[in-house]
């Protein structure tokens, strides 16, 4: 653990382990080695984490829940909590950034951290890995994952090997912490498969293995005109990334690109009523997000799923930004395609990016007429809302619909529920 470590960077990846399942068991200790799934447990949810006694039985994050179901019947099938496992979260944060102010957070189970210029302070790279976890167990009760190593890429890569892993129907504990020392990159990196490396997607990867190139040794040793011809002008970073070097910074506290909400419908929408009062609902959410953010966008996107998979992606882009509930509702119902009687739709989201923190912004007439009363609705919707709920308070239009005063606050992130 005390090996010297060079003048090369020192980055750490933090990884909670199994996230969501964790706290619902931290929450409920009688689940604890239990097969616990938490997702989105209608026909059309999706799994975002499982306990690894649910992966003994081949039960992964994005699986359909429906695969889930069948691959594991005696599971414990949770409904996410988003708003709970964010409060965990920013405890995890406000444990990282006693360590260091470096940390760019990943979602909200994870984080990089720089940690060079701490190592005065607590040690050596792998002695504050060790204080992490130590920390994160003291303070939350969780269990995180630490990897170790001189570029982002390496430490994530670490981490996933200091997780438990799962063997037939056994789970195999993991190290907690894993090391990548200055100068062994390409060591650690040669036996791995090609397609954990950043950059490498499904069909780069059947490229590659189409060359004959399976691992990150194969990649290293692979003719650098064979590469250019597949890939041209990213063939270079591949080649660099193989040999464990990489410049990507840890960007602290890096700023949001978007504010964004989704939700897959139980049963396919039908008519444009029934979309424009869920198109409601989303310009609702947005408004809500980016006001606790303290944020303003100018570009406003609505995306479209048909029962038929076929998606359709429509934006505008404002000359002033804007939060506004009323200009985001005008503006994504006015995105809404013309519609068929035989149009079903299974997914709806919408977006504001373009973000800035100006919280001034003046509103141009030609957006909406935005005086002083105006000014002072949204300000009290906004102060209801964090008082008593999202939920809480509503448009009027939407009070006939399925969401109404007091249902939960967390949104369907990974599908609807039962």
């Amino acid at each position: 653990m005390e090996r010297p470590w060079d003048s090369r960077r020192a980055i750490l990846h933090a990884d909670l382990d199994c996230f969501f399942a964790a706290v619902e068991i931290l929450d409920d200790p009688s689940l604890a080695g239990k097969p616990v799934i938490v997702g989105g447990t209608g026909g059309r949810g999706v799994v975002a984490a499982a306990s690894y006694e649910a992966r003994v039985w081949g039960v992964r994050s994005a699986m359909p829940m429906a695969t889930a179901r069948r691959a594991c019947p005696k599971g414990i099938f949770l409904s996410g909590r988003y708003s709970r496992y964010a409060a965990i979260s920013q405890r995890f944060h406000i444990v990282l950034s006693s360590i260091t102010d470096e940390f760019e957070p990943i979602g909200l189970d994870e984080a990089f951290l720089d940690v060079g210029g701490a190592r005065r302070l607590f040690g050596s790279p792998p002695t504050i890995a060790s204080e992490i976890r130590r920390r994160v167990k003291a303070e939350l009760d969780l269990s995180v994952c630490v990897g170790v190593g001189t570029t982002k890429q390496i430490a994530k890569l670490a981490s996933r090997r200091a997780k438990p892993s799962v063997s037939g129907r056994v789970v195999r504990p993991g190290k907690g912490i894993e090391v990548v020392w200055p100068g062994q990159e390409v060591v650690f990196l040669t036996p791995l498969s090609v397609g954990e490396l950043w950059g490498v997607g499904p069909k780069s990867l059947e490229l590659l293995r189409k060359m004959g190139v399976a691992t990150i040794g194969d990649l290293r040793r692979a003719s650098d005109s064979r590469l250019r011809a597949a890939f041209g002008t990213r063939a270079a970073k591949l080649k660099e990334l193989a040999e464990g070097i990489d410049t990507d910074p840890v960007i602290a506290h890096a700023s949001a690109k978007s504010i964004s909400h989704e939700e897959t419908y139980a049963s396919d929408l039908y008519g444009l009523s029934q979309i424009t009062h869920e198109v409601s609902l989303l310009a609702d959410s947005l408004a809500s997000r980016a006001e606790a953010k303290g944020l303003i966008g100018r570009t406003i996107t609505l995306k479209i799923r048909f029962s038929d998979f076929r998606t359709v992606t429509r934006s505008v882009t404002l000359d002033v930004p804007t939060r506004s509930r009323k200009v985001l509702l005008d503006r994504l119902r006015a995105l809404i395609p013309p519609l068929s009687a035989v149009d079903g739709v299974r997914l709806l989201g919408a977006s504001l990016s373009q973000l800035s923190d100006n919280r001034s912004v003046q509103l141009s007439l030609l957006d909406y007429w935005f005086d002083e009363r105006s000014e002072a609705l949204e300000k009290t919707v906004n102060d209801i809302k964090r008082r008593f709920g999202e939920g809480s308070i509503l448009p009027a239009s939407l009070l006939e619909g399925r969401h109404r005063p007091g249902d939960s606050s967390d949104p369907p992130m990974w599908g609807p529920s039962e």
